[in-house]
């Protein structure tokens, strides 16, 4: 017993069950156990199927099992799970914790001796609450209390207690549990943050009218996001005209594929109940299709009883539940009333993000990605006002770079006029204001443009390095807008880029053979195979896109495109699902054969999740991959065609991976991700993007909870902004949530292998918040980041370590790391906190690296 307190994570697998049989915990003939109408994670279904029969052990009791069993039949359905849950919460404390337990998603599994609840929080993949087990009192079943992390060790101190009445020693005992780790802050404030708001819906469900009408107000302005259906991991088929025969048709299928598959979703009845309670019918409509192939009874009751309340109302219940829904929304629309922006305002809005572009001036580097300037941006080209143009355009005629750039975001055709003039003027030392102009062409899309950018082209020639540094970047760009405007007439000028042999030339080839393939130019092909089948240049996505683009468009270039396209070893991920992808066009609708649906399952994966070896290399893997799938998507398929079939279904990645790659704050990706995840017929969820513009009205309107809330929004785009704001009002009810946050971007996948200064933006902003709050809470986060495998979190940590004497013996045991970069990190650190790092007697080590 005592050696499995060395690792409790391990005792449920290794020791639990053998320990069970030692100590007569065998399960009691005649004692069922306890269903649920859920598909339980495998370490909850692994317990129970332990000690689910049994007497219980230590402080544990499995929960009771009333009635003789029976057996759903044609005559005798199966009992309604929702209909019970809320029928027993109307009539007692006991029930009303059991409701709002399910609907903050987490499992009651089993009571205490004093007859508090035992639960497991299931949670999303992300969170940090994912597997804690905690109680919860019936009279307070609001305010849960965390016991362990894990299912394991909480097997092991129910072991314990057991073996402390059976007449163990109870100071090794007590010495046993003082290694099981204790839940942190984060783990605190995300099963918190789920009961609360669970407390609101089971008002809504439950409560008297007033209660109804008040927890409709303080929902309305909260950010909802409502998960994916538990078991579904296919490509889901177009929806019937009635939800009702998608329920009888998905209770068949589900049944069947997820049985040997452990849980990945969390619980998404509470987030449904409160769906009903807000959407629009027609909204609600479509979640309740999506949801009736859950692989859980208890939602898919649930959204049987919640059509009915929408519907027809043959119930006693669903008629109840219409009327409270008609309230809700009437209290929400209150709450949701405020006064339309006027001209007025949105003419402020735009010049508040004008000035803050003004202020973020643009790196020296022109084609170097600034992730705050593309965010302002992005801003202004959502919320800007176009009657700011004659204003840009005043400013751009006097060289001005940054209001070209405005320009080319508000997306404003007027101003093209004015812009191609701009390119006849004498040009100056540096470039970057040219620059700006052609990518603001590029950006506008009027053909107009075309010609002026040919004969820029044509001006622009590079017959040295000093050319070469001086107009580089500009022949890029200007190769690139023709490539986007689709440019005719370029595609000879754009071949004489790919017949130049100087190395000035070697940077513009991959976009100059991507514009060639936007033009589908027969004659490319030629040069194309020079670059593909040359040992000194390297294969581009670009390259081999535009080889699939040309091959697919030209019956007769098929079998050279295909000779160029069948083998080629070695390439990045990103590269071999972009050549896997024009394989698949090229041989659309011909006898040959195809790649394998699996091969191209296999390599999107690599692309999207291998982090490539800078940050930026990996936005541009995943960009392509996610091209890639879009163009598979969009493939013609007959009827009855099963490989198209399967091909589609093969490419579909999941849910979790359609939330995380249309949430990044790298634009690129995310609309990569749209666009890919909508060409193959997913719904994509409703982004909310929380610009540093936006956060004072929010503000205003809910106070901190609202920004609190936008912190947690699993939909957000653009979170840091809230953290550097907390962190700028600096008060003591932000840490847990920033903490929350943070742990969560801790769990994130890296973006690079790159071991120096490329860590997410994101990422810097929330650990800057959470130190500069400086609380002891929000330090137990981040040094459990420095104790992480994840080399940019700890490197951020290190960086940014505030003032907080537990940080030294992590940051001195950083000093024995391999690796420089987070050596020197823990060497500032530890200066800026006044330690000498060679007080010890022993001399300091000196690590070489190899």
């Amino acid at each position: 017993m005592l050696p499995a307190a060395g690792a409790p994570s391990q005792f449920l697998v290794r020791g639990f069950g053998r320990l069970l049989a030692r100590l007569g915990e065998s399960p009691r003939r005649g004692r069922r156990r306890a269903s649920f109408d859920v598909a339980l994670p495998a370490d909850l279904a692994a317990f129970m199927a332990a000690v689910g029969a049994t007497d219980g052990i230590g402080n544990y009791l499995p929960p009771a099992v009333r009635g003789t069993k029976r057996t759903a039949t044609r005559r005798t359905p199966r009992p309604n799970a929702w209909v019970k849950l809320v029928t027993a919460a109307r009539r007692g404390a006991s029930g009303r914790a059991h409701l709002l337990a399910w609907m903050a998603g987490a499992i009651p599994f089993g009571t205490t001796k004093s007859g508090e609840l035992w639960l497991y929080v299931i949670g999303d993949a992300a969170s940090p609450a994912r597997g804690i087990v905690g109680s919860v009192h019936p009279e307070e079943p609001a305010a849960p209390k965390l016991a362990v992390r894990d299912l394991s060790s909480f097997a092991l101190l129910r072991a314990l207690e057991h073996g402390v009445a059976q007449g163990d020693h109870e100071g090794r005992a007590a010495e046993a549990r003082k290694r099981v780790p204790a839940p942190g802050v984060a783990e605190q404030e995300a099963v918190r943050a789920a009961f609360e708001r669970a407390r609101a819906v089971l008002d809504l469900v439950c409560g008297d009218d007033a209660s109804v009408r008040s927890a409709a107000r303080k929902l309305a302005l909260r950010p909802l996001d409502v998960p994916h259906a538990h078991g579904v991991s296919r490509l889901p088929e177009p929806p019937p005209t009635r939800p009702s025969k998608n329920v009888r048709r998905a209770k068949s299928v589900k049944r069947k594929s997820s049985a040997h598959e452990d849980r990945t979703a969390p619980l998404a009845l509470g987030s449904i109940v409160e769906a009903f309670f807000r959407y629009e019918e027609r909204d609600f409509e479509a979640t309740l299709v999506a949801h009736a192939s859950s692989s859980d009874p208890l939602v898919r009751d649930a959204v049987a009883t919640l059509e009915d309340a929408i519907g027809r109302g043959r119930t006693a219940l669903a008629r109840e539940l219409k009327r409270r829904r008609e309230m809700a929304r009437r209290a929400a629309r209150a709450e949701q009333k405020r006064p339309k922006a006027d001209a007025t305002s949105r003419m402020d809005l735009t010049r508040r993000i004008l000035d803050h572009l003004d202020a973020s001036q643009p790196r020296l580097d022109p084609v170097a990605v600034n992730d705050e300037r593309e965010e302002n941006l992005l801003a202004l080209a959502e919320m800007g006002d176009p009657e700011i143009v004659p204003v840009l355009v005043a400013r751009a005629v006097t060289g001005d770079k940054n209001a070209v750039d405005m320009l080319g975001a508000l997306g404003d055709r007027r101003a093209v006029p004015q812009l191609v003039t701009l390119l006849a003027r004498e040009p100056q030392a540096s470039r970057q204001f040219d620059v700006a102009v052609v990518r603001a062409l590029a950006a506008l899309g009027d053909k107009q443009a075309a010609a002026p950018l040919r004969d820029l082209l044509s001006k622009s020639p590079m017959p040295s390095w000093r050319e070469g540094l001086a107009l580089g970047a500009l022949v890029r760009e200007v190769v690139v807008a023709l490539g986007t405007l689709r440019d005719e007439q370029a595609r000879q000028p754009l071949l004489e880029v790919l017949d130049e042999r100087g190395q000035e030339y070697r940077a513009i080839v991959p976009s100059a053979t991507w514009a060639l393939g936007r033009l589908r130019d027969l004659p490319a092909l030629g040069a194309l195979e020079r670059l593909l089948c040359s040992p000194k240049d390297l294969v581009t996505p670009e390259t081999l896109w535009a080889a699939g683009e040309i091959g697919s468009a030209h019956p007769t270039a098929q079998a050279r495109a295909l000779a160029l396209l069948d083998n080629m070893p070695g390439l990045e991920p990103g590269a071999e699902m972009v050549r896997l992808a024009a394989l698949t066009k090229i041989l659309h609708g011909l006898p040959n054969e195809a790649p394998r649906p699996d091969d191209l399952r296999r390599t999107l994966e690599r692309a999207l999740w291998e982090p490539a070896f800078r940050r930026e290399e990996t936005s541009r893997r995943r960009t392509w991959a996610l091209q890639s799938l879009e163009e598979l998507a969009v493939l013609p398929a007959k009827r009855g065609d099963a490989a198209a079939r399967e091909r589609r279904h093969a490419l579909f990645l999941g849910h979790e991976a359609i939330r995380y790659f249309v949430t990044r704050d790298d634009h690129r990706v995310r609309k990569a991700a749209e666009s890919a995840f909508t060409a193959l017929g997913v719904q994509v969820p409703q982004t909310r993007r929380y610009y540093s513009f936006v956060l004072e009205d929010l503000e205003r309107r809910g106070g901190l909870d609202a920004l609190h809330d936008a912190l947690r929004d699993p939909l957000g785009v653009f979170r840091h902004n809230v953290a550097t704001r907390l962190s700028a009002i600096g008060h003591a009810s932000s840490v847990r949530p920033l903490a929350e946050a943070t742990a969560r971007l801790f769990a994130e996948p890296p973006t690079s292998t790159y071991e120096y200064d490329d860590a997410p933006s994101h990422l810097v902003a929330f650990v800057r918040a959470l130190a500069r709050l400086n609380q002891p809470e929000g330090n137990d986060v981040l040094i459990e980041g420095l104790r992480t495998g994840n080399h940019h979190v700890r490197a951020v940590v290190a960086e940014n370590a505030p003032e907080d004497p537990r940080f030294v013996p992590e940051l001195m045991a950083m000093l024995g790391d391999p690796r420089s970069f987070l050596r020197s990190r823990a060497e500032r650190s530890l200066a800026t906190l006044g330690v000498d790092r060679h007080s010890s007697d022993r001399p300091p080590v000196r690590i070489v690296e190899v």
